[in-house]
């Protein structure tokens, strides 16, 4: 391996458990269908900038607004949420992938270097001083004003790691997010849960030097 190598790890998916099972517990205590609040915020994304998502990962809206316009669309559609902390409750039980922190160790043990470049729902739900611990760089969204998959973003980790695009492979469980990053000229690998596979797949691109 070599210290002219770059990792960069999405977050939410990769650096934990699937968001999937986590958000459901919170539906379910509210009586609402699996999948649903995030069903609903999606078909509101169907717009230029991506909607209500689209402005909250940028940082463009505060918390409250998003909480508030989510508990509309909820309470719209026949459901009564909580009335504060939805985000919160949201991740409550979202879990650390520890595998996958353990990746992040090894990378940097192996003298590569690590980055996190992540679409955020606000910023508090990081655990920052693990991410300190763990990566050279973090580009987060909402404290960048950019968001995946706009390519601006992808430059800036970029630049911010300092290393031209073939010499990073990018880990993220949405296709579409990797699919850009190789449209950049990164490596790039969609994570399906598989934390070994992915490793392998780690493994592989720095093996093979530049």
């Amino acid at each position: 391996m070599t210290p002219q190598r770059a990792v960069l790890f999405d977050y939410g998916g990769v650096l934990t458990r699937p968001l999937g099972p986590a958000f459901g517990g919170f539906e379910a205590d509210h009586g609402i269908p699996p999948g649903r609040s995030f069903e609903l915020l999606v078909a509101a994304s169907y717009t230029p900038g991506g909607g209500l998502i689209g402005a909250f990962e940028r940082g463009e809206i505060e918390t409250d607004t998003f909480e508030s316009e989510l508990r509309s669309m909820l309470i719209a559609d026949g459901y009564t949420p909580p009335d504060d902390h939805l985000i919160r409750g949201m991740f409550d039980r979202l879990e650390d992938e520890e595998g996958s922190w353990q990746l992040a160790r090894d990378v940097r043990a192996a003298g590569a270097r690590t980055g996190l470049l992540s679409n955020s729902w606000g910023v508090d739900i990081y655990p920052w001083a693990q991410v300190e611990a763990h990566f050279d760089v973090a580009v987060v969204s909402a404290q960048v004003g950019l968001r995946k998959p706009d390519p601006a973003i992808y430059h800036l980790a970029l630049e911010r790691i300092a290393l031209p695009a073939a010499d990073c492979v990018f880990i993220d469980d949405l296709e579409r997010n990797v699919e850009v990053a190789r449209s950049l000229g990164m490596s790039a690998i969609h994570h399906t849960g598989d934390v070994a596979r992915t490793r392998a797949a780690v493994e592989r691109f720095l093996e093979a030097g530049p």
